[in-house]
């Protein structure tokens, strides 16, 4: 320390008195707290990945746009719907949706079979029961006829992606069933199916 003290009264060409001593060794501690301060070193902790788990969710997912809900009733159809009669009931139609008329107002409803309507939606699926083709959307089944595709009753055995919002869910000698009106459907896990969940036509 003390060959460090005359080194600096040489450099500076001052007297190392009292005040000076003490002033030069606060700075000289102070520098090497600075110096001790750098040399410590920031612990990183490593991230782990986290596994998500994807929630399969009974809901009708068809995927262009949002549809109404099934037994929702409304008081005005969409522009564009046509009329299609069966059993003295003026139905109307639009994009893979029907709206049976109670009142002043329509219910969303299953459609009568028989009824004939010319397109379906782009989001329609195809369906095979015992080699005969069906296709389905929002809790209906057709048969194409010609150019025109009819309703028909749901086939035992169809195997579908979705079922629209509104269905009711039943508890049958202990298994769970999800009931459209009187069209019973059980959940099954498939590979048939993007999702890995199916919905299976059953009779009850």
């Amino acid at each position: 320390m003390k060959k460090f003290l005359i080194l600096i009264m040489l450099v500076t060409g001052g007297v190392a008195g009292p005040g000076n001593v003490e002033e030069t060794k606060a700075q000289t501690e102070r520098s090497v707290v600075k110096k001790k301060k750098r040399k410590v070193r920031r612990r990183t902790r490593r991230r782990t990945k986290r596994r998500v788990r994807r929630r399969v969710t009974r809901r009708a997912h068809y995927a262009y746009r949002t549809l109404p809900r099934y037994r929702a009733t409304v008081t005005v159809v969409p522009r564009g719907a046509v009329v299609v009669r069966r059993g003295g009931v003026s139905y109307r139609y639009y994009e893979g949706i029907y709206y049976r008329p109670r009142g002043s107002a329509f219910v969303i409803a299953r459609p009568a079979v028989g009824i004939r309507v010319r397109a379906l939606p782009p989001a329609r699926i195809r369906v095979v029961v015992v080699n005969q083709p069906y296709f389905y959307y929002y809790g209906t089944f057709y048969k194409q006829v010609d150019s025109e595709y009819e309703v028909v009753e749901a086939p035992e055995g169809a195997l579908v992606d979705a079922l629209p919002e509104g269905y009711g869910v039943e508890d049958i000698d202990g298994t769970e069933y999800y009931a459209l009106d009187d069209v019973y459907y059980q959940e099954v896990e498939t590979d048939e199916l993007e999702s890995g969940v199916g919905y299976e036509v059953v009779k009850i």
